[in-house]
């Protein structure tokens, strides 16, 4: 492979059992940097159980809440996060939903058993706050499996650039409340009825978010529940 006359990116690939590799050089400075495979590097990060840089979380709206954004370039087939939490039974998921305010539970199904990773209380990974998409889905979730262990991680479905919105496609067609057209409708009028409201009795962000929620759960309660719920992964 032949470089330039000035400084640039020399690289070489490396192909062994373990993978394909790909070694990249700057040329000014002659040191060869290791570029691990997707599935290499979500091990990686898995198991030291740290998030990728690359990514942030920003409000969006009272609407749709926070989202995941991505402020470095990605490309097709890029291991993104990991959906961190603790790993439970489905039956005990089930029991901590109904008392649950969060809602971040990820159910799937590994060696004929049914389990859930509940991200409630995660505060070292950010995954849980990546937003469902159908048509303009730009990731999809996967189980991989690492040293006996399974782990959910996020890769991405096409080429993505700074600035863009991470999203992934739930799976759930059934009990996603904005996914329903009447039911967006009357949950953004029930919002602008807690804007209006807020403002008149000057109620505060902490007490403004209370309402917002006590309203939704009381207005929709199985689907409030579950809106969170993935339980969709492609291996």
């Amino acid at each position: 492979m032949k470089g330039g006359g000035g400084v640039g990116t020399l690289l070489f690939l490396e192909v062994n059992i373990s993978g394909l590799h790909v070694y990249s050089r700057d040329s000014s400075a002659t040191v060869w940097k290791k570029r691990l495979s997707p599935d290499a590097e979500a091990q990686r990060y898995c198991e030291a159980g740290l998030d990728k840089d690359g990514f942030e979380v920003k409000y969006i709206s009272d609407y749709k809440g926070f989202g995941v954004f991505s402020v470095a370039e990605h490309a097709k087939g890029d291991f993104l996060l990991q959906y961190a939490g603790e790993k439970i039974t489905k039956n005990e998921a089930t029991e901590r939903m109904k008392k649950s305010t969060e809602n971040k539970f990820f159910f799937y199904c590994y060696k004929g058993q049914d389990l859930c990773i509940d991200a409630e209380g995660v505060s070292n990974s950010i995954c849980h706050f990546v937003n469902d998409a159908d048509k303009t889905a730009n990731s999809v979730m996967k189980l991989k499996v690492f040293h006996e262990k399974e782990y959910l991680c996020l890769y991405a479905m096409k080429d993505i650039q700074p600035g863009e919105e991470i999203q992934y496609n739930y799976g759930d067609k059934e009990n996603l409340w904005w996914r329903s057209k009447n039911l967006r409708m009357m949950t953004v009028m029930i919002l602008m009825m807690i804007h209006l409201i807020s403002g008149r009795f000057r109620m505060s962000a902490q007490r403004k978010i209370t309402f917002q929620i006590a309203v939704l759960i009381l207005y929709n309660q199985r689907s409030y529940n579950n809106y969170a719920l993935r339980q969709r992964t492609s291996r």
